[in-house]
């Protein structure tokens, strides 16, 4: 297997004949922190998790660099279309030995080196310090990529919810491992609900959130649903009538 990056739709080694000159991997990313000197006491305070309870991370910042192989075009004009294609753009990248997940940022053509038999070409990047999964919780689940041993087929579970419990609270659980390891938030999706709409409860006991809303049809991104950190199940809690769908997309560092 060729090592290879797909930015967007463009593969490094299928459409450039660019070769990488160690294995791509993403830089890992540095951690924020917060501390606080004691006058007169040992060590710091350490107050990175204070606001959160859990860890914040910066974006990963590095640069890939590829030989361009010599003979498949001109180097100018190769050198334009990466350029055009790469240079300032915001996209999504998938490492060719990774394809379950994509890393989402800008990325930047940083250098370019001339020589006989090829040329070098460093190609930079600022990403979001997790990488994600490429199916959300509600998309059919892609062949190619799926892990037989790990994956999820998350549209049986989360996609198209019956709510039937106009009076009092219908519980639903989901075990924490279908949320994988990193703070997510969900969108929710209410269709074929009366005009009142559907309640919704979200409880997550580490991060002390016991949270109610009341949704119409449509879909609406809840930033305060914060799925991380439980051991126990998550217990959502809904009351109306109609059709739910949970959408959420796992990521990891």
């Amino acid at each position: 297997m060729i090592q290879s990056i797909t930015f967007g739709d463009k593969n490094t080694w299928d459409d450039w004949h660019l070769l990488p000159v160690s294995r791509p991997v993403f830089s890992p990313p540095e951690v924020k922190t917060k501390y606080i000197e004691v006058p007169g006491g040992n060590g710091r305070l350490d107050l990175s998790e204070t606001l959160t309870k859990y860890p914040v991370y910066d974006n990963r910042k590095g640069s890939f660099t590829f030989r361009v192989m010599n003979g498949y075009g001109e180097w100018a004009d190769r050198y334009s279309e990466i350029m055009g294609y790469l240079h300032g753009q915001a996209m999504r990248a998938v490492l060719e030995d990774d394809r379950a997940w994509f890393y989402q940022g800008r990325f930047s053509i940083d250098g370019w080196n001339s020589g006989d038999t090829w040329s070098e070409i460093v190609i930079g990047y600022d990403v979001n310090p997790f990488k994600w999964n490429r199916n959300s919780s509600i998309e059919p689940w892609l062949w190619d990529p799926f892990s037989f041993e790990t994956g999820i087929i998350g549209d049986k579970i989360f996609k198209d919810i019956t709510i039937n419990s106009p009076s009092s609270w219908q519980s639903l659980s989901f075990d924490t491992r279908l949320f994988g390891d990193v703070p997510i938030a969900p969108t929710i999706i209410v269709s074929g609900a009366p005009v009142t709409g559907i309640d919704v409860r979200f409880v997550n006991t580490y991060l002390d959130l016991d949270i109610t809303l009341n949704l119409k049809n449509g879909s609406t991104f809840i930033p305060d649903f914060i799925f991380y950190g439980q051991t126990a199940p998550y217990n959502m809690y809904f009351r109306g009538t109609g059709k739910v769908s949970i959408e959420f997309r796992t990521g990891r560092l």
